[in-house]
């Protein structure tokens, strides 16, 4: 480089490279210039993107934080998956039609349905309060303990289908029907 002309960097105009060492000072220089240009436009572009760099991170950390919303998981929660969806379309923020997020943080919200779910789950799992217009044993009305009532019996398995006979042919399947929709009832096949 020793010889080149190169812009000057203390002002306009050209400069001339003397020697080596003048050489390496103008590299040096024109280097710390780039990284700063570099830093600045970063730092820019960052600053322009930060409102969508905080909603991806929130983004990742629903997920991270709660694995019962993550279909195909063992821990995959399908009610409270369902009632979060619905409660948090509001604050959907979508881009290109496409979910990348929500405009408020809503850990708060699947907390509190995780707990009301886990409390609706408890006191169905216990035994249930007496039906309006029940009947009331001599015993209940006395006040006595009495066992808890047994659990219903299961229900019988469905029905097996009945099997297919496809290409027995005994008898001829008749299209008349449908061939006298579109005006040909006579039509055989």
């Amino acid at each position: 480089m020793v010889g080149m002309e190169v812009p000057s960097l203390q002002g306009e105009g050209m400069e001339t490279l003397r020697d080596t060492d003048d050489a390496k000072e103008w590299q040096d220089a024109v280097k710390s210039i780039l990284v700063e240009e570099v830093q600045e436009r970063a730092t820019k572009a960052l600053d322009e993107n930060a409102a969508f760099l905080d909603t991806l991170t929130a983004s990742i950390e629903l997920f991270t934080k709660n694995t019962d919303l993550i279909p195909g998981t063992v821990e995959f929660d399908v009610d409270l998956a369902n009632r979060f969806a619905e409660m948090a379309t509001p604050y959907e923020l979508r881009v290109e039609g496409k979910l990348q997020g929500y405009s408020i943080p809503v850990q708060p919200i699947i907390d509190q349905l995780r707990t009301q779910l886990a409390g609706e789950r408890s006191r169905a799992t216990a035994s249930p309060p007496p039906s309006p217009g029940a009947v009331a044993t001599p015993a209940q009305a006395a006040g006595a303990a009495v066992p808890p009532a047994q659990a219903p019996a299961a229900a019988p398995p469905p029905q097996a289908g009945i099997q297919s006979k496809a290409g027995s042919g005994a008898e001829v399947e008749d299209f008349s029907a449908l061939f006298g929709t579109i005006g040909l009832p006579n039509l055989r096949i």
